[in-house]
This record gives structure tokens, sequence and C-alpha cells, in this order.
């Protein structure tokens, strides 16, 4: 399943990045960001801080976003996001591999409404905590491309993009999805919807609460257990990769909500 997924993802990562047209005006719901040179689509997450920075709502982008949720919650984080896929890459590479405290996924809602929404209103994008003048994704696909293009640029700037860039890949390898668990504001607001996804990997009355699904677990959900032969409960950091349902004894995964 893995190795599908990882084909998966390349494709997509390729797709929007083909540079044949410029669609900007669709926005497709993953973190790519649309100031690379050779971007198909807008991403969501720029587009709602470029929005806030005006003072309005971005309310086609939310209801792509909202769609896009409530069919399948946050599986495009895990079969067709490219910066998710440079992370499976990244996490490949040997090197010393470390646990998260589980708090450190509610980080992700802070930086959405801090450095996504409130840093525009109340500076502006021009603002150095700006969000999308921090992203990773943003630094490997506009940043670095145009300092090359243009031959010069802001120094600093881009030192201090390079500078996170370069930690977060160090926090990539150590841990799996460092940047979807912890940071990525996109995947925030697709997570909340994974409790009422259409489509969403859930355990069926046949578990056995053997605990193989968490085990195997890209993200390291922690599900709940059966109570009266009823699943309690859903994992809002799911990305619907189905390790869980591939490894799963007793094939008691199923992915209609």
């Amino acid at each position: 399943m893995e190795r599908i997924r990882l084909k998966v993802q390349l494709i997509a990562a390729v797709l929007f990045n083909i540079g044949i047209v410029n669609w900007h005006f669709i926005c497709f719901p993953v973190l790519n960001c649309h100031s690379c040179p050779i971007s198909v689509f807008s991403c969501p997450i720029g587009i709602i801080g470029q929005f806030a920075g005006v003072g309005l709502i971005p309310l086609s982008v939310i209801g792509v976003v909202g769609l896009v949720g409530l069919v399948a919650g946050r599986f495009l984080c895990g079969w067709a996001c490219p910066f998710g896929f440079l992370q499976e890459l990244l996490y490949k590479v040997p090197y010393v591999k470390f646990n998260l405290p589980s708090w450190t996924r509610f980080v992700k809602y802070g930086v959405f409404l801090g450095l996504v929404v409130a840093v525009p209103i109340f500076f502006t994008t021009a603002s150095p905590l700006y969000f999308c003048r921090l992203c990773p994704v943003g630094t490997i696909e506009s940043a670095i491309p145009w300092a090359i293009i243009k031959g010069s640029t802001d120094i600093l700037s881009l030192s201090v993009r390079l500078f996170i860039l370069f930690a977060l890949i160090i926090s990539v390898m150590g841990h799996r999805r460092f940047f979807c668990k912890v940071i990525c504001p996109l995947g925030a607001c697709l997570s909340l919807f994974n409790r009422f996804a259409v489509v969403f990997p859930e355990r069926s009355t046949d578990c056995v609460d053997c605990g193989t699904c968490n085990k195997v677990c890209t993200m390291e959900t922690t599900q709940g257990s059966q109570k009266f032969g009823v699943y309690d409960g859903r994992a809002e950091e799911c990305i619907s990769c189905l390790e869980c349902r591939k490894k799963c004894p007793t094939e008691a995964i199923r992915i209609w909500g």
C-alpha cells in the first residue's frame, strides 16, 4: 500500500507543478505554493492569508476545503500533497528517530489562527511572521527558484527561510511527517472534518482491539476502542494512508463512514 501511495503522490506532485497551464483561479486543497514558477493551482493557505490581509473572507476557498473535508477528511494529505510525499522520502533517510508528546498536534491550529489569519489582519502579508514568508513549501517551490531566476533577492529573508527549511528537514528525518502533525495549517483545517467524512478508515464491529492499526499508523493516531460493539471515535490526525486496513488481521477496517 505504501508503494502505491508514494507513486500516486509523485504523480500528483508532477501534475501540480507541470508548468503547462496556469490555473491559479482554481484552489486545490494541498500545500503547494502558487508562487512557484511552474505551479498549476493556487494554495488555499496563501489565498486565505491574502484575503485576511484585506479584510475579506474567501468563501469559495473555504467551500472547497470544507467539501473535500466532508467527503474524505485528510485524504489528500496522505495521497496528493507534494510536501507530504517529500516528508515520506526524508523519513527513510537513516537518522536518529524520536517521538513527540501528544499535545504537539495542537500547535498547527495556533499556526493557522496566528500566522495565517491574525498576522495579515493586524499587521500585513509583508510581515516576516506571515506564514507564507516562512513556509518551507514556499521556500522550496518559490523562494529558491526565483532567487536563481532573478539572480538577486533579500539575502536576510532567504537565509531565515533556508534555516527554517533545514531545521524542518532534520525534524522530518527524525519523526515521520513531523510537519503534517505539528505545523501544517491546511492539515489543521482538514482534520476538523475527519469525524464527519464520508470516506474514512474506521473500525467495524469485527474489531478485536488488537492494537495493530495504531502500531502501523503513519500519523501515530491512538483511536479509541470499541464499546458495546460500536466504535466510539475517529482520529483527527488520520490521513487515510490505509496501512491499518492492509495490516488488520480481522479485516475490520472499513472505508465508508
